[in-house]
This record gives structure tokens, C-alpha cells and sequence, in this order.
């Protein structure tokens, strides 16, 4: 999806622009998913397991830009990725297609600067005029800024998967899955 850039005010008086991700932005793309890996344990990856090629990366990203039920949003600060939120259908059948995911994440310098809220309200405002219903999340147990985030912007829990990641050092964490309707 093609959106306007925008400029949000951040707490610490810096202002971040968010744009929709472009296939040009596939090498900032690739080392801020390696950062934010290694940054926090709440992610789906390790930064080794961040393998995509530039080319990859460049594929993926135009062909987010290019559907227009998809909202990858990211948002930079000095001309550094921050942040991204991307929202996704969970699929085209009628039964599924007024649901859609949404994932974010931010590097750790961000954290605490209204950086997430901002982004996160804007893709739920971009969800609802793409005709969305309910979005839907997954958050780690024990990620207790992400689960508040979420519940001020209006997510519920809805259920839980016990032992949902397996780390390395053989210690498991739960999955929360939880909603937001409208």
C-alpha cells in the first residue's frame, strides 16, 4: 500500500516520519530486523537466523508495496529505520477477510518515546478504512511493555499457547493471542 509520508513528534522532542517500506529501503530493512533480534527476546527470530538477500528483501517489500490490503509501515529518525508495523490479511476468503494480523517492532533506542503507540494507532486507523473488522496479535508472556501497549490501544486477550518459543538455553515462554474489534 502507497501512503503519504507523515511526521509524528516523538517524547524526546525528535520527530520520526513514517512512510510505507520501499523496496529501495531493503538493506536498512535487513539490518534492523538483525538489530531488533538481537535487542530483545520477544521476536520471532535470532539475528542469525536474519539470512535474506538484499534481493529477497527488495522482492518482498515491493510486493508488500504493491497490494493494497497490506500496510507495511515504517518509520525513521535521522534517516534510520526505527520502527516498522505491518498489517496483513489473514487471507481473501470471504470467511477470513475481515480479519488481519499486525506485528511491530522498534529498536531498543526508541523504546519509551511514544514511537510504538504512534505507529500501532496509525496502522489500526489504516486497518478500519481497509475495511478490517478485527485485528489480531501474538505477544510473547513476559514482554510486559508490548501486552500494556496493547490493551491501552485496545487489544484483549483471547487465549494462550503454552511453550509457544523454545530458547536456545532450553527455557520456553507462552504465546498470548489476543484482538481488537473495530
Amino acid at each position: 500500500m502507497h501512503l503519504a509520508p507523515e511526521t509524528v513528534s516523538l517524547k524526546n522532542g525528535k520527530t520520526a516520519v513514517f512512510r510505507a517500506a520501499e523496496p529501495d529501503d531493503a538493506p536498512e530493512m535487513i539490518a534492523f530486523l538483525k538489530d531488533t533480534a538481537g535487542e530483545t527476546p520477544f521476536l520471532l527470530r535470532y539475528p542469525d537466523e536474519v539470512n535474506f538477500t538484499e534481493e529477497g528483501e527488495r522482492s518482498l517489500l515491493q510486493s508488500r508495496s504493491d497490494d493494497p490490503s497490506v500496510v507495511m509501515l515504517s518509520a525513521w529518525v535521522g534517516g534510520r529505520l526505527a520502527g516498522n508495523c505491518t498489517l496483513t490479511p489473514k487471507g481473501a476468503r470471504r470467511k477470513i477477510c475481515h480479519r488481519a494480523d499486525v506485528s511491530i517492532a522498534l529498536r531498543k533506542a526508541y523504546w519509551g518515546l511514544g514511537l510504538g503507540k504512534a505507529l500501532l494507532t496509525r496502522v489500526l486507523t489504516l486497518a478500519k478504512e481497509l475495511g478490517y473488522e478485527q485485528v489480531e496479535l501474538e505477544v510473547i508472556s513476559g514482554n510486559d511493555r508490548a501486552l500494556g501497549l496493547y490493551q491501552h490501544v485496545g487489544f484483549v486477550q483471547t487465549g494462550r499457547m503454552p511453550n509457544a518459543f523454545r530458547y536456545d538455553n532450553g527455557t520456553y515462554r507462552d504465546e498470548i493471542q489476543m484482538v481488537r474489534r473495530g
